[in-house]
C-alpha cells in the first residue's frame, strides 16, 4: 500500500478508529495518534487560526495614508523591509524608516 492509499482511506473513514481498522485491513500499522492526525487533516476545519494566517502572510503591506517614504515622500508604495526592519519604498527603491505626515 502506498501513502496515497492511506490518504484515500482517511477520506473514506468516518472516525479515526475506523481509519485504524481500514489501515490494518490494508496491512498498514497505524497508531491511534497518527490516525487522528490523518483524519483531522481530511475531515477537520478548513479555517486557519490567526497564528496560522500570520505564519503564511506575505507580500507587501499597505500602510495608513499618513506614512510616507522619507526620501521621495510617497506613501502609496511602501512595504516591510525584511532585511533590516523599517520599510522599503517600491517607488524610489530604497530602504527607509518611514515618515509620518
Amino acid at each position: 500500500m502506498k501513502p496515497f492509499d492511506l490518504i484515500e482511506l482517511a477520506k473514506k473513514a468516518n472516525t479515526a478508529e475506523e481509519l485504524v481498522a481500514l489501515a490494518r485491513q490494508g496491512r498498514i500499522e497505524l497508531s491511534a495518534e497518527d490516525a487522528q492526525i490523518y483524519f483531522e487533516r481530511w475531515h477537520g476545519s478548513c479555517e486557519l487560526s490567526d497564528d496560522e494566517l500570520d505564519a503564511v502572510g506575505g507580500g507587501t503591506e499597505q500602510f495608513a495614508p499618513n506614512l510616507v517614504c522619507e526620501f521621495c515622500l510617497r506613501g502609496d508604495n511602501l512595504g516591510i523591509d525584511l532585511s533590516g526592519g523599517g520599510y522599503y519604498c517600491y517607488s524610489c527603491r530604497r530602504s527607509c524608516r518611514g515618515k509620518r505626515i
